[in-house]
């Protein structure tokens, strides 16, 4: 015999029977532990779907905001819009009611064309 081979001992009966526990022990491990491996998958699956329908929500609810965001931003547009006609209407009423006859000829002149420019635009708009 040489020294540098070992020689492996038989596997005694003591040995042997721990040998088959522990692999009985494996194979009772294994079911139990791909069970909860596809619960764990189960678990992982529905909460991306959670997550997903969560994200879709949030997405929905911002679309909406800004839907109607955008809305109050067209009527607030819309309000102002009228505000300034409303103003300006008021505006070209008080000058076609303006009294003229103490105003210089310059004056007159420009009262006159701005009379003729209201009436013009008057025109165009109801002849339409």
């Amino acid at each position: 015999m040489n020294s540098g081979e070992t020689l492996e001992r038989p596997i005694g009966k003591k040995a042997e029977k721990e040998k088959l526990k522990k692999r009985k022990n494996c194979d009772d491990v294994i079911p139990t532990l791909s069970s909860q491996l596809d619960e764990i998958k189960e678990e992982k699956r529905r909460m991306h779907e959670e997550k997903k329908e969560s994200m879709r929500i949030a997405l929905e609810e911002r679309r909406e905001a800004m839907h109607i965001a955008s809305e109050e931003r067209r009527e607030l547009i819309r309000i102002k819009e009228e505000k300034n006609e409303v103003e300006k209407r008021k505006m070209e009423d008080e000058l076609m009611m303006k009294d003229t006859r103490t105003m210089d000829p310059e004056q007159k002149e420009y009262i006159r064309l701005h009379r003729l420019e209201i009436l013009e635009r008057l025109r165009s708009k109801y002849a339409s």
